[in-house]
């Protein structure tokens, strides 16, 4: 699937389903979102402590519930999205902040300007084939030593590239292996801190998995 192909059917399908996917993002799921929240919590932590007067950027938004968070938590951050259905949403709950329409594979950031990047649940839409477009894009932007967590849903019986199709209810998604999004991340100079691992949250339903990285200052020598 061609870029553009791809970044047209993500964008579109959001549209369609942003009210309601809002919806369900605002009711959540006790467990997920504490645990969810513990590492963006963590994530925050090493951006505080690398001092870094940057700003972290949420890469899919979406309705903007995690960039508030880390707002809330004393984080300098915004939002992009492909949706601007989302990105409507996101500006209703939060005018205060910076959300933008934009796409993970063209960051509107200066090489190694950013403080670290989000990309919660939001790779998963990417076709694998792009997937080392985007990664290649944090490395740019990602300050040295910045981290980056990514939250994806997940697979035990990947092929071996490490990834499956899955049927998404919003848009065609890909599980992945952490292992396999562990060696990627590595490709592109991102070293692997911690990961989660959270139980599928109902039969039928996969399994969510978190990686929490950081940008090896050693790339830049």
């Amino acid at each position: 699937m061609s870029e553009n192909e791809a970044l047209d059917r993500t964008r579109r399908d959001y549209d369609e389903v942003a009210e309601l996917y809002d919806d369900m993002v605002r009711q959540g799921d006790q467990v997920i979102d504490a645990l969810s929240a513990a590492m963006i919590n963590a994530f925050a932590e090493l951006v505080r402590a690398g001092g870094s007067v940057g700003a972290v950027v949420d890469a899919g938004c979406g309705p903007g519930q995690w960039t508030d968070h880390l707002d809330r938590a004393g984080i300098r951050a915004y939002g992009i999205d492909l949706s601007p259905a989302m990105v409507a949403i996101a500006r209703r709950y939060r005018p205060d902040l910076r959300y933008e329409v934009g796409s993970l594979l063209h960051l509107d950031a200066g090489d190694e300007s950013i403080a670290g990047v989000l990309a919660h649940f939001s790779l998963i839409h990417t076709p694998p084939d792009l997937l080392p477009r985007v990664l290649s894009e944090f490395a740019r932007v990602v300050e040295p030593g910045g981290p980056l967590l990514i939250g994806v849903q997940i697979t035990d019986t990947a092929d071996a590239n490490g990834w499956v199709p899955y049927d998404h209810r919003a848009s065609p998604a890909y599980l992945w292996t952490l292992d396999a999004l562990a060696d990627r991340l590595r490709e592109h100079d991102f070293a692997e801190l911690g990961r989660l691992r959270i139980v599928a949250p109902a039969p039928g339903k996969p399994p969510a998995g978190y990686l929490l990285a950081r940008h090896d200052a050693r790339s830049t020598e």
